[in-house]
């Protein structure tokens, strides 16, 4: 694309953009009305409205891992009751629970909410900030209702009660039942708070209801912390030290619901015991009791200590070749893990190994391989350090491969040790009588049970120890604290906000006004609906009761507007002979958009010039030409002229009648039945072909073409058609009539002139600035519009 181009339409689209701008700031008066009265709604909002503050709190959940049954003591053990994970949301769900909420709202007595006594804006008080306590005696349940407001006014020794909403009051002592409206209460004077304000406002809030807003109101959340045991608890309300106490009443019982659930469980740990005490105490003695009589039954009392060594000596045997066999199975693993091994890759560690020597190296072979990929990452396999590992590597690959055989070899060699232990221990007990071995299973069982009977006894006084003392299941990092500062109303966002709706609405109002308007406002606005038509001028609008006639030597606007009519319609004219006049009708759509003041002012401007100068009312049938001048409408003019043969042009033409005595005037006289008619017998080629030949220009205040077809009849006649228009008065629908009487050819030469413009009207229209006049005070301007 053409970049000349592309900048003109970058040119067009920024002047577009301006005169937006000034349509809009011609009514900066609008604007500056709608900021201030949102700004004072945002400060009478600001100054009323309730403000509602942000209470925190941080506390920690401790973990619980010591608490159940332990049995770790005991070989191949494991917790019973194993609470060492926390789950943080578990205990959300907790501290919000509706039952922990409960018990707050009877701690604080929440069912009560006391406020200031005020017509617009209330204060909602905690149980601390009052003088007095309320003691409902209504029984609370789900279907107790919330009670309506009470006002009290206190005294010295009783005090005044009754609806807020009836003027009907009680003198109540303190300490007397009160029973107004189906609630029964006691009012209880506080010593400890001085009486500021004698008037309060309080009522009963249902707890169900009480409990659910309470649960909206609060937010536990975890900390901003990754994988903190931290939670934050947070509620909004407009009273501070209320906030405050909810906060840490909440705290406060959830770590006392926690102590709870632990002295439960170590409440149903010693039961468990003492259970298994009572029943190990009935198999211990009977075990006891079997021995007893076993021995006595068959004299085996002599050989007992041998048998016990016997199978002593057996039982290590055993294990200690468990234990080598198993090591035996792990090394020979490894030496096949390490055969198959590949060149530089790691091996396995911590897998039950239980020689240092090959674990320690292990561990630095590992490291070594390492270390190579971390240095491959920036090297190749030709850096001499790659080089210098790769030698280690494989030595110490060598040295770990010659430690494991030695493993094994001393593996071997001690598993045929305890074998041949085992063996003997064996044989001998299979020497030992038939007898002995039942007897010695006896005593397995009494030991086992008596080890286990000593630790039940051990854990039932811990569980005993552990009721009675309890740990707290929280840690209070952060007590319940306030920011001074409100959360709402949010003081900046809402005089912003009104700032912006101050600009917004008269925005949206004037949209709506351009958007339904469906008249012509300005030049540009007309010259976008007939492109193919020229305006030629533009004539501003005058105050009222200003002067509309222009005189000699006129320095004024409205002077200044037709001199460039006069100006434009020198080289709009065709060319025509210079013996004759020019003809110039003046016509409009209809009526009221100032063809005849267009007329009249234009005929002075060409007389100013000393041109000689015909005015003729060529309107029949709505004459306005003698308003200006004084005259009879009666008058003989035009009319009669076009039914009278006789009559001559001389005898219409009144002189002297404007300020310029070189401007004749022709009217239109009578008002005739028949105007059509009249327009087409000829006559009135004949009056403008003298009147050519008397003036040099010859002005026709025609009739409006929409309303009446006078103005067609006779348009043929014209050299040039001074078309009007009137700024908010003109329909924009009406252009297409225009538009069509162009095409058409029903006019000739037509150039528009859009009258009633104003001063200022944000399209840039504006006479007497900046070329040397000075200001004229008769054109009708906004006044909005000093800024410019």
């Amino acid at each position: 694309m053409d970049k000349k181009k592309v900048y003109n339409q970058e040119a067009i689209s920024g002047e577009d953009l301006k005169k937006l701008l000034y349509r809009y700031l011609n009514y900066w008066p609008l604007f500056v009305l709608s900021v201030f009265v949102f700004i004072l709604g945002g400060y009478v909002y600001l100054r009323y409205s309730t403000s509602i503050y942000s209470t925190k709190a941080k506390v920690k959940i401790l973990d619980e891992s010591d608490s159940g049954l332990d049995f770790s003591s005991m070989s191949g053990s494991k917790t019973l009751f194993n609470l060492s994970k926390i789950n943080l949301g578990n205990e959300m769900q907790v501290l919000k629970s509706r039952r922990l909420i409960g018990k707050v709202v009877d701690q604080l007595n929440l069912n009560t909410f006391y406020y200031s006594d005020a017509n617009i804006k209330t204060y909602l008080f905690s149980q601390e900030e009052v003088p007095f306590k309320v003691n409902w005696l209504t029984k609370d349940s789900i279907n107790t209702p919330s009670s309506p407001a009470f006002k009290i006014k206190l005294k010295n020794e009783n005090f005044e009660i009754g609806l807020e909403e009836s003027k009907e009051v009680e003198n109540i002592s303190y300490g007397d039942t009160v029973n107004i409206s189906g609630f029964r209460f006691l009012v209880e004077k506080n010593s400890n708070r001085i009486v500021n304000k004698p008037i309060y406002v309080f009522r009963y809030s249902n707890t169900e209801s009480l409990i659910s807003q309470l649960k909206h109101q609060i937010t536990v959340e975890p900390s901003e912390e990754d994988k903190s045991d931290i939670l934050q608890l947070s509620i909004s309300g407009p009273n501070k030290n209320r906030n405050e106490n909810i906060i840490n009443s909440l705290i406060s019982q959830f770590n006392q619901d926690g102590i709870e659930d632990k002295r439960l469980i170590s409440k149903r740990t010693e039961d468990f015991v003492e259970d298994r005490i009572l029943l190990l105490e009935e198999e211990l003695d009977t075990v006891e009791s079997g021995l007893v009589s076993y021995k006595n039954d068959n004299n085996l009392v002599a050989i007992e200590a041998n048998t016990e060594q016997l199978f002593g000596k057996e039982t290590q045997a055993e294990a200690g070749r468990l234990k080598v066999n198993t090591q035996l199975l792990i090394a020979k693993e490894f030496k096949n893990e390490l055969d198959q091994l590949n060149d530089f890759e790691l091996l396995p560690v911590n897998f039950g190994l239980e020689d240092v020597d090959v674990n320690n190296l292990t561990k630095e072979y590992n490291t070594l391989i390492s270390e190579r990929n971390r240095l491959l990452i920036s090297s190749t396999q030709a850096n001499p350090l790659i080089l210098n590992i790769n030698d280690k590597i494989g030595e110490l690959k060598n040295s770990i491969k010659s430690s494991v055989d030695s493993y094994i070899r001393s593996l071997e060699i001690s598993l045929q040790n305890f074998e041949q232990q085992e063996g003997s221990s064996s044989g001998a007990l299979k020497s030992l009588p038939q007898k002995e071995k039942e007897i010695r299973e006896i005593m397995r069982q009494q030991e086992v049970k008596e080890r286990l009977y000593l630790f039940l006894l051990q854990k039932r006084e811990e569980a005993a120890l552990s009721f009675a003392i309890t740990a707290p299941t929280v840690k209070i990092v952060d007590y319940a604290y306030t920011n001074p500062s409100a959360i709402l109303p949010n003081r900046s966002l809402i005089l912003l906000g009104a700032l912006v709706a101050g600009f917004a609405l008269p925005v949206v109002i004037l949209y709506l006004r351009f958007l339904l308007n469906t008249r012509i406002n300005s030049k540009d606005d007309l010259e976008n609906k007939v492109d193919d038509l020229k305006v030629i001028a533009e004539i501003p609008e005058l105050k009222k009761g200003a002067n509309t006639l222009i005189k000699s030597n006129d320095q004024t606007v409205l002077a200044e507007s037709f001199r460039i009519l006069r100006t434009n319609l020198n080289y709009f004219s065709p060319k025509i002979d210079k013996e004759s006049g020019l003809v110039i009708f003046v016509t409009s759509t209809t009526k009221g958009e100032g063809k005849t003041f267009t007329g009249i002012n234009l005929a002075n401007s060409f007389a100013s010039t000393n041109k000689r100068v015909l005015l003729v009312g060529g309107d029949l049938r709505n004459p306005q030409i003698h308003t200006y001048i004084q005259k009879d409408k009666n008058h003989l003019g035009v009319s009669a002229f076009l039914s009278n043969p006789k009559i001559q042009l001389e005898e219409l033409i009144l002189k002297n009648t404007f300020q310029f005595s070189n401007l004749d005037v022709v009217l239109s006289g009578s008002i005739p039945p028949n105007p059509a008619e009249l327009l087409m017998n000829g006559r009135m080629e004949v009056l403008l072909e003298q009147a050519k030949s008397l003036y040099d220009i010859v002005i026709v205040d025609t009739a409006p073409t929409i309303l009446v077809t006078d103005t067609l009849l006779i348009s043929k006649l014209s050299d040039i058609t001074v078309y009007m228009l009137r700024a908010d008065v003109t329909e924009k629908r009406l252009l297409n009539h225009i538009k069509e009487l162009h095409q058409n050819r029903k006019l000739n030469n037509v150039g528009l002139v859009l009258n009633g413009v104003k001063a200022n009207n944000g399209y840039g229209y504006n006479y007497g600035y900046g070329y040397g006049y000075t200001e004229d005070n008769s054109i009708r301007k906004s006044p909005w519009e000093f800024w410019k």
